[in-house]
């Protein structure tokens, strides 16, 4: 009876998660951040507001900010100065695989895990000559 009722509880806790992972993931296409500044002795400072799009991301496997590795993608194709990576996360699934997503002009990054539901993710991004992200980039996990 014991058995039973925990295969049950267990059951029922992964159909949960299952339901509540995403069936797609993506970077934001945009982050708002705030900007504020510590003034010296005798001024006075005023923050500003400004919008970053999305430039680009990595996958890693581990534990963001402490044992991490990055993971080179699977595969590259370039055509007219555009650029598709693609990452198969099946074979990485030993370990946690998480996104860390950047934006133009900032440092500022967000961090997420990938649901273990997800096995691809593709990048989809045009560099300029001199190597620079340019117009939007996509990222989408399934």
């Amino acid at each position: 009876m014991i058995l039973r009722l925990l295969l049950a509880t267990t059951l029922a806790a992964a159909l949960s998660a299952a339901a509540q992972a995403p069936a797609t993931l993506g970077c934001p296409d945009e982050v708002s951040l705030s900007e504020t500044i510590a003034a010296p002795a005798g001024w006075k400072s005023l923050g500003s507001q400004s919008q970053h799009a999305f430039e680009r991301a990595s996958v890693y496997n581990g534990v963001a900010g402490g044992q991490e590795y990055e993971l080179a993608p699977d595969d590259e194709r370039r055509a007219a100065g555009q650029i598709v990576q693609t990452w198969k996360l099946k074979d990485y699934r030993s370990m946690n695989i998480f996104l860390r997503c950047r934006y133009h002009n900032t440092a500022a990054v967000l961090l997420r895990d990938v649901p273990a539901n997800l096995g691809k993710c593709t990048l989809t991004f045009t560099l300029d000559k001199g190597g620079n992200f340019t117009g939007r980039s996509v990222l989408t996990c399934r």
